[in-house]
């Protein structure tokens, strides 16, 4: 099974952070709405709402896990954040979270400092069964999970709690937030999170009238060793976004969803009407300055946009948002990504 692609993008992301030695401390860019860590006095949860009785059976393709009673202490073994976020969005907060979160500037700096515990999560590792069981969770998240996870891996893990699993192919955010919140006694909640988000997207998109029927497309860029990557191809999540804003995608997004290097030959398959290139890490010259790029009637025409990563970490923390969407991130990332198809279009 070839890897998911926003798997990859998270994989690829993570391994020029990890390359670049950044040592990543974000300020506060969210609202207070859902990114507030609960206090001292608080518990991990808000209160249940009363819909799901417990023991709950959670299913896996390698076996079933129970849920005896409600969970508080949450460990979360994914790299994406994606299922991170979701669990703030409900209001929670994990004991045990990955590193990555650090990179989320739309989450309140005090709520990433609330998590006990931020495991060291690089690309294509697995935090160790003795972290995890470390945290002395009662119940362990793998939504979103790598292709490393197996039937060994779930042996080893549920014998220290219950899990909640899905591969990263399998769920939307939309569909991730809400099956949290059944799993947590909090559907309503993720119900109200995620219609909250798809608002803002709402909203923008009929700002934007301009945006229908036009193409989009994202392109990250990489260092040299890593390449260009087609990040919006059929399928991605932000093809999806680009959709929901009222864009087209163009014929080559289908293109990419198989193999999504932008390798020479290939270059000119990144046209759009609007075509927004990021940049990762510090080494972008050799794709942005080649006569390859130079040529493609998005670029020739001025109607590229260039988002450039912090020249002081290698980071593009609007880039990493894009494949890590959640009831969080998207309200942060919509109107920017708005401002750029609208100075691309005009």
């Amino acid at each position: 099974m070839p890897q998911h692609p926003m798997s990859r993008q998270i994989a690829r992301s993570a391994a020029v952070a990890a390359a670049l030695g950044t040592a990543l401390a974000l300020s506060a860019c969210a609202s207070p709405s859902a990114s507030s860590a609960p206090s001292s006095t608080d518990t991990l949860l808000p209160a249940a709402e009363g819909a799901v009785s417990y023991p709950l059976t959670l299913d896996t393709p390698f076996g079933e896990t129970t849920l005896d009673e409600r969970p508080e202490r949450i460990a979360i073994i994914t790299a994406s954040t994606v299922d991170t976020d979701a669990l703030i969005a409900l209001g929670g907060l994990p004991v045990f979270a990955p590193s990555t979160i650090e990179r989320n500037p739309w989450l309140d700096e005090d709520t990433v400092a609330g998590i006990d515990d931020l495991w060291e999560s690089e690309a294509g590792q697995d935090v160790s069964a003795e972290a995890i069981a470390a945290s002395d969770p009662d119940l362990i998240i793998n939504l979103a999970a790598y292709e490393t996870f197996d039937q060994g891996r779930f042996d080893k893990l549920s014998a220290i709690a219950p899990i909640l699993y899905a591969p990263a192919e399998e769920l939307t955010w939309q569909e991730l937030t809400r099956t949290l919140g059944e799993t947590l006694d909090l559907a309503e909640t993720a119900e109200k999170a995620v219609e909250d988000a798809e608002d803002s997207v709402a909203a923008t998109r009929e700002a934007h009238p301009e945006f229908a029927g036009r193409t989009a497309a994202h392109v990250i860029v990489y260092p040299e060793e890593w390449g260009a990557y087609y990040a919006s191809h059929t399928g991605a999540d932000t093809a999806a976004l680009f959709d929901e804003l009222g864009f087209d995608l163009p014929p080559a997004a289908a293109e990419f969803s198989e193999e999504d290097v932008v390798a020479g030959e290939l270059v000119g398959m990144i046209d759009a009407d609007f075509l927004l290139l990021s940049t990762f890490g510090t080494d972008s010259e050799y794709f942005l300055e080649s006569d390859l790029v130079a040529n493609v009637p998005v670029v020739r025409d001025g109607r590229v946009i260039v988002d450039d990563a912090d020249p002081a970490t290698g980071i593009n923390s609007f880039a990493w948002g894009l494949n890590v969407q959640s009831p969080l991130s998207v309200p942060w990332l919509i109107d920017q990504l708005a401002a750029f198809g609208a100075e691309s279009l005009d």
